[in-house]
């Protein structure tokens, strides 16, 4: 099968992806002026980062705001996320739509740390007292990319030609890669793992996409054959009741004047 090739020069963002990039910057911009220059902000940064113990305390917003906070003290780490969005958010976008592209953003990030706050209770090794930034986000668009876009070929910083089978095996092995390291990012070690998992799961090749498909042309089989059950019903009855005929030679007329005699 030959590949197809694809070259992205630089790509034109919808508007969700360009949101979600321009709080990433602005947010990161907020936070690195009030803190390393203001000397305040602090306290604000702490409400909006993740931990096990915030979710046990009801913080249930730091699923989705932790995502959009990155080091003060670390420019690079949006760099991968921006770039992320921009070249493999943007197709996503085209294809699903502003609503459902936020949706699979800040679905894939909650999922993803949830995932690490979950398998950090059973591994303590793999445990983060406290994790933010938007890899599993990240990571999620370029998996889920990747499955729909397997012979693809893009120039990936315009330069780089990497196919959809290719973007996965790497991804996967630089996640692996950091577990054996025990280097983790302000995401933790699992959140990436997540971030994979979500990709897969709510992507276009999702089973549990594929799973609702298939419930959901059953219901449609069962709501035919009932309609057609009805109509047929509704035939019969419009026909009239059916005749029977009895034979003659009694002295009593039956009580039914429907039957022949």
């Amino acid at each position: 099968m030959q590949q197809s090739q694809m070259s992205f020069g630089m790509p034109r963002p919808g508007k969700a992806v360009l949101g979600v990039m321009i709080a990433l910057v602005a947010i990161w911009v907020l936070f690195a002026v009030g803190i390393n220059w203001l000397q305040m902000g602090q306290e604000v940064f702490g409400l909006l980062i993740g931990s096990g113990e915030a979710l046990r305390h009801g913080h249930l917003w730091v699923l989705f705001t932790a995502p959009l906070i990155h080091h003060f003290k670390a420019p690079g780490s949006l760099l991968m996320p921006l770039f992320g969005l921009l070249f493999f958010g943007t197709t996503l976008e085209d294809r699903w739509g502003a609503k459902k592209m936020l949706a699979f953003l800040f679905g894939s990030a909650a999922f993803a740390f949830l995932v690490q706050v979950g398998v950090g209770a059973i591994v303590p090794q793999l445990e983060n007292p406290v994790w933010f930034g938007s890899l599993g986000m990240t990571e999620a668009v370029a998996v889920a990319w990747a499955l729909n876009n397997r012979n693809a070929t893009v120039r990936l910083f315009f330069v780089l030609p990497v196919s959809g089978t290719m973007l996965l095996v790497f991804i996967f092995v630089a996640s692996v890669f950091s577990v054996f390291a025990i280097t983790p990012p302000s995401e933790g070690l699992v959140t990436p793992f997540g971030g994979m998992l979500a990709g897969w799961l709510f992507g276009d090749v999702s089973p549990l996409r594929r799973l609702f498909l298939q419930m959901r042309l059953r219901r449609l089989q069962a709501q035919t054959e009932a309609l057609r059950t009805s109509q047929a019903s509704a035939r019969r009855r419009a026909a009239g009741p059916p005749l029977r005929i009895i034979h003659g030679g009694g002295d009593t007329p039956p009580k039914d004047k429907r039957f022949l005699n």
